[in-house]
């Protein structure tokens, strides 16, 4: 406004004094009220070409004021996720993932990484990665073949060493490998953008975990014992927690399933740190359950006419169910999703 109004007083002026220069070079003054109405006149005038002028002025600033907004949201397609590792900025919805282990959480919203690290043969995902780049082993990664895939996101477990390198290749996010199914889940969804679906992948996965205790006690079973065993040679591997893998996540943590005595006592056992012992054959069946799950692996020690594996009641009645290494080694929503479906459909057949 100061301005205006400064344009006006210095117009005025000027033409104050260019009267007064005609009146000096003899001209006839203008009279007291020819120069009041014409003063008014043009001050009406300039006052209209500043309101004008401010117009196109506001207008432009309008346009700044607006480009300026686009630009800053522009500038803030980014969100800031809180990690293990502290706050990290990652765009709102990344397109480029790249993903190390966890990579069946990440399928299971229906995305697909741009990279992921080695998928074990046989992995309920297998087929969904047949075009997607394999990067090595989940804590050895290609680190050169991560950075030509430039990844907006890197998703990993927790490994310092494994982090020390990816975040300086992108924003990275370490889950913790102790993390819950749900707040690991929860996590991500948050990193993609997905958190709604999050939710719907829980409340899916839990009510298809209910349908599948409702099958086995349909079908009598759900109160008998299982072991977990792995591969053969003079002696066997057996799984002694619920996050090993091998399917002991499904079978103990959420159908609920008892190990033998033996077994489930260190299951409980919060400070147990062992989640698989290796058992000596001549002792082995104390370790069997009603059920015995086997996983299986190309190369693997063949016991079928091993006397003392003969002669466990569960192998010797039929109710020893293999399970591929591959396809029970990760313990995703999406894998255990179908190891759910399987091993209850596995363990009800030997039913009838």
């Amino acid at each position: 406004m100061s301005e205006r109004y400064s344009i006006v007083d210095w117009s005025f002026q000027d033409y104050i004094e260019n009267g007064y220069q005609y009146n000096e070079r003899k001209y006839e003054p203008m009279n007291k009220r020819g120069l009041s109405a014409f003063t008014t006149l043009f001050l009406c005038l300039t006052l209209l070409l500043s309101a004008c002028s401010s117009g196109a002025s506001t207008s432009t600033q309008g346009g700044e004021k607006q480009a300026s907004t686009t630009q800053t949201v522009s500038e803030s397609q980014t969100k800031t996720v809180s990690t293990m590792k502290g706050d990290v900025e990652i765009p709102v919805n990344p397109e480029r993932v790249v993903v190390m282990y966890y990579t069946g959480d990440v399928l299971a919203f229906d995305v697909t990484p741009v990279g992921s690290s080695k998928i074990q043969e046989g992995a309920a995902f297998e087929e969904e990665l047949k075009t997607v780049e394999s990067l090595g082993e989940w804590f050895e990664p290609n680190v050169e073949a991560v950075i030509q895939l430039k990844p907006d996101v890197i998703i990993i477990p927790s490994k310092n060493e494994l982090y020390d390198q990816m975040e300086k290749i992108a924003p990275t996010v370490m889950i913790d490998f102790s993390t819950s199914l749900d707040e690991r889940l929860t996590k991500i969804g948050e990193v993609l953008g997905k958190e709604k679906e999050a939710k719907e992948l829980l409340a899916n996965f839990y009510t298809k975990v209910e349908d599948s205790q409702e099958k086995l006690e349909e079908a009598g079973i759900s109160d008998r014992t299982v072991s977990i065993m792995e591969g053969g040679k003079g002696k066997m591997s057996v799984v002694t927690s619920y996050t090993f893998g091998r399917g002991s996540q499904a079978i103990y943590e959420y159908l609920g399933i008892k190990a033998p005595d033996i077994i489930q006592k260190k299951i409980d056992d919060k400070n147990n740190t062992n989640e698989a012992i290796d058992v000596s054959l001549e002792v082995l069946t104390d370790y069997a359950g009603d059920y015995v799950f086997r996983s299986s692996y190309e190369g693997m020690v063949d016991l079928t006419d091993h006397p003392v594996w003969a002669n466990i009641p569960a192998i010797k009645e039929g109710r020893l169910i293999e399970m591929d290494f591959g396809f029970c080694y990760y313990n995703d929503i999406y894998s255990l999703s179908k190891q759910l479906d399987f091993i209850v459909d596995q363990l009800v057949a030997t039913t009838k």
